[in-house]
């Protein structure tokens, strides 16, 4: 149905491009709606540089809300908050001080160039996206003073996630007055969206990290020539490190087999190294930009998708679904998952049958795993063609968008 879409202005401390799964889902719903029907206000400093040139910009006016002035030009000379940023790298004892004084300056900067914008863009609607919070604060004092109705997007659970203590404290007091007071509330997993709706009572609307199938379903090659290649391509963070160890044990470890492990990461190695993770001939530290990705993935032998075993947020955990697999399902190459039987990717890759899950932490059985996919073309076969069907099914990112767009009707078409 063409009806008139209401214009809204899309609140996110990250947009694309950037190198993130967040930013990239989110580029990825929003590249089909059509031209001029929102306005994007974000921070300058979350633009990757490395991304720019090529990167993916969306059709819509950017703001910037971490630049002295409002403009829609990114400003050259570092902003009060990427000063302080870097003072959080410098100086460990200014970190909690700081961290506060964010969580008061950035959302007044947003509301303020938030009601310029509403004002001069004839906003309708707003959309908070899911961050450390300051997003979705922002977003809702936005609506109590504009009265301008509100939708929310979840990426990853809110309250209860590994933040910072003042994000924390900030998230237990605000989840449940948003939730209260947004028109409708948008999740990526049938996991989070179980939890949300039971502990709040209300609508939780599912809409799949989705990724563009624009080229017909690739042709499946068993396997390159040695060394076979398991790739990671993405941020690595404490979700991810303990499972990418237990990798690295195995690929250390299998002497009968030419294995290397690539991480195409946009950290440095010193945030490698702090997490336990040490680059050597097997384990090999690499880079690109999201246009650079779908190749990088296309000549992996393996593609990897780890989360943590041991953590104090086991709901973070269960309730995730990382934007990466999405990417991986069209690759034509075998995926394999290293995560908590009790985790949502997990549960969902059995149901699909589309990757080869190691659901305990168990080098055997990982390393089973690997030699599995290296050797067993049949597998390989299935799991591949599974993979394509799961993404036409659930994360074709055309179909996916159309469903969400149906939400910011005019008359609210579902």
């Amino acid at each position: 149905m063409n009806s008139r879409l209401r214009k809204f202005l899309l609140i996110s401390s990250c947009a694309p491009p950037a190198i993130s799964g967040g930013a990239l889902m989110m580029y990825n719903l929003l590249r089909h709606f059509p031209k001029n029907s929102f306005v994007i206000l974000t921070s300058h400093s979350s633009i990757d540089n490395r991304a720019i040139e090529k990167g993916k910009w969306l059709e819509a006016k950017y703001f910037y809300f971490d630049t002295p002035i409002l403009t829609t030009v990114p400003q050259k000379e570092e902003s009060v908050f990427q000063k302080l940023k870097s003072l959080l790298k410098s100086f460990r004892l200014s970190k909690f001080l700081a961290q506060v004084f964010l969580i008061f300056y950035l959302p007044f900067n947003i509301i303020r160039y938030g009601k310029k914008i509403i004002a001069r863009e004839k906003i309708e609607l707003l959309l908070g996206y899911s961050d450390h919070g300051l997003a979705l604060f922002s977003t809702y004092f936005l609506h109590k003073i504009t009265k301008r109705p509100f939708f929310l997007y979840f990426f990853d659970l809110y309250s209860g996630n590994n933040f910072p203590f003042p994000h924390k404290i900030l998230a237990y007091f605000l989840e449940p007055k948003l939730f209260q007071s947004a028109e409708k509330i948008f999740v990526m997993s049938e996991a989070l969206r179980d939890y949300y709706q039971k502990k709040y009572k209300r609508e939780i609307i599912v809409v799949h990290n989705s990724i563009p199938i624009e080229k017909p379903k690739p042709e499946i090659v068993i396997n390159h020539s040695q060394p076979y290649k398991i790739v990671f391509t993405g941020a690595i963070y404490w979700a991810q490190a303990g499972a990418i160890k237990n990798l690295i044990k195995v690929v250390e470890r299998l002497e009968n087999l030419n294995i290397q492990f690539w991480l195409y990461t946009p950290y440095t190695k010193k945030i490698l190294n702090s997490q336990g993770i040490f680059e050597n001939k097997r384990v090999i530290f690499s880079t690109g930009i999201p246009s650079e990705m779908p190749k990088i993935q296309e000549n992996a032998d393996i593609l990897f998708v780890p989360l943590a075993f041991k953590t104090k947020y086991p709901l973070v955990i269960n309730t995730s679904s990382p934007g990466k697999t999405y990417e991986y399902l069209v690759s034509g190459r075998p995926i394999l998952i290293h995560a908590p039987q009790s985790s949502y990717i997990a549960q969902y890759a059995k149901k699909h049958n589309f990757a080869l899950v190691v659901d305990e932490e168990n080098i055997e059985k990982l390393k089973e795993a690997i030699v599995e996919l290296i050797t067993n073309k049949n597998l390989v076969k299935k799991l591949t063609n599974n993979a394509w069907q799961t993404a036409l099914l659930n994360h074709d990112a055309v179909k996916s968008s159309k469903f969400f767009q149906n939400f910011f009707s005019d008359k609210k078409v579902q």
